[in-house]
């Protein structure tokens, strides 16, 4: 599934960006694991607003995929049914 790899290497790119932020401006006063919690926190809450669009994206192909599931499982129920 393209758009999940799209949407995945975003949200890693996202949390780098981040982290790279936050250490250079908190590497004084945080160890790393703090640094790194404190990017994870920060990313997942960008990612509500910078990641709308991929994220909508990856909802409608998988909306897609669930609906041509449905349907085929529809199908195979009605002819069981006919047989």
């Amino acid at each position: 599934m393209k758009e999940f790899a799209i949407y995945t290497g975003l949200r890693a790119a996202l949390f780098g960006v981040c982290f790279a932020v936050l250490w250079f401006a908190l590497n004084n006063w945080l160890t790393l694991f703090p640094l790194l919690l404190l990017a994870l926190i920060v990313s997942s809450i960008l990612s509500i607003f910078v990641l709308r669009a991929a994220r909508d994206r990856l909802a409608g192909k998988i909306n897609t995929r669930a609906e041509k599931i449905a349907h085929r499982i529809e199908q195979s129920r009605t002819a069981e049914d006919d047989d």
